[in-house]
């Protein structure tokens, strides 16, 4: 009778410890919508993480697709009942259109990694094809030139007001005038290399006096090589 009782109370014991476990549960699912935004803005999204479980719920690493980011805002130790935020950022400089991406929240729940999904749509009142300075073949010393188109989408007329580039060499030409809505203009660069490198993959920032896009990014490709006189 006594081993029995002893028998008992251990499967009870170990009963216990099976159901005893965090439960993780995003408040409003665990799928959002961002909505319509401007390239190159910057989005954000508090989530609130619920513990469900009757265990106390540990947060761990919060893993993210491109462009987004996640970070644990409050503690990461959750209490049953309790709830904690992740913070869901979103830069939409590089992209355009529809997204969709995904948030990975890590922690000591049973059931695993939590997904967070979420959609946005990158509205670019800028345009620019193609989308990089192209210099192939550069030479050190010699001057070479590269151009892109830059379009107008929006409905109000907006200028060029400066350029930054880390590239030594490096020269832009912007328009005076204003572009007006629905016009292009085309930006002419010039690169006269002070060393050579197999590789340039660089980004020169153009800002403009836009409300919505204050700063386009265009990349600068190619190679430079020592100049050989034939």
């Amino acid at each position: 009778m006594k081993l029995r009782s002893i028998t008992l109370a251990l499967m009870l014991a170990v009963a216990c410890t099976l159901y005893a476990q965090p439960k993780i549960q995003i408040a409003g699912g665990n799928k959002f919508d961002f909505g319509n935004m401007h390239r190159g803005q910057k989005v954000e999204r508090k989530i609130v993480v619920k513990n469900t479980g009757n265990e106390v719920l540990e947060l761990g690493k919060v893993d993210a697709s491109c462009g987004c980011t996640g970070t644990v805002v409050t503690n990461g130790t959750i209490p049953p009942g309790k709830s904690g935020e992740v913070l869901i950022t979103f830069n939409s400089t590089n992209f355009t259109g529809k997204v969709h991406k995904t948030v990975t929240i890590n922690s000591n729940a049973p059931s695993g990694a939590t997904v967070v999904e979420f959609e946005g749509n990158v509205i670019q009142e800028i345009a620019i094809e193609p989308q990089q300075f192209w210099f192939k073949d550069a030479e050190v010393g010699r001057l070479s030139s590269a151009k892109v188109t830059l379009t107008n989408n929006s409905s109000e007329p907006f200028t060029l007001t400066s350029y930054q580039s880390p590239r030594a060499g490096f020269t832009l030409t912007l328009p005076k005038d204003p572009i007006k809505p629905g016009s292009s203009v085309e930006l002419v660069a010039t690169l006269k290399p002070e060393s050579a490198t197999q590789v340039l993959n660089e980004t020169v920032s153009i800002r403009t006096s836009s409300k919505s896009e204050s700063e386009v990014y265009v990349r600068i490709f190619g190679s430079v090589k020592e100049f050989k006189f034939q």
